[in-house]
């Protein structure tokens, strides 16, 4: 494969993870990710996790999320395209609400995600963890 060939199909893994996670089709949305994946939040606060190590740690924190919060939707997602074909960086700002509270959930995060062989090898996520705690609170 050429290096543009990668890009694009690094790209359609990225796509098609973002529209199984907002259908919650989390059976589906684990098999994108390596087994030997990694996730990490480096602006996780509190007790939450800041790295998850393998498919079964992701699936069981991710399949906790909307019993904390429900998204209602992705108002912006924009894809930047990095040197290396592997890596995939993204911006996106969500609509939501805390499951607990019903206050809004309008979180902005940056995700810099590497693949390997077509699957998410490493993935990190930043966000504000401010509007987090103000959901829930």
């Amino acid at each position: 494969m050429t290096e543009d060939e990668i890009r694009q199909a690094n790209l359609a893994v990225m796509q098609r993870y973002r529209t199984l996670l907002l259908a919650q089709r989390f059976d589906e949305w684990i098999e994108l990710w390596a087994d030997d994946g990694i996730c990490e939040f480096p602006f996780a606060a509190g007790d939450g996790p800041k790295r998850l190590e393998g498919k079964a740690e992701i699936l069981g924190y991710m399949t906790r999320f909307p019993s904390k919060f429900s998204i209602e939707g992705v108002d912006r997602l924009q894809i930047h395209q990095c040197l290396d074909p592997n890596t995939v960086i993204a911006e996106l700002a969500i609509r939501g609400r805390a499951s607990g509270t019903g206050k809004p959930y309008n979180q902005q995060y940056v995700v810099v995600a590497q693949l390997r062989d077509g699957k998410l090898a490493h993935y990190r996520e930043y966000w504000n963890p401010l509007v987090s705690a103000e959901a829930l609170a």
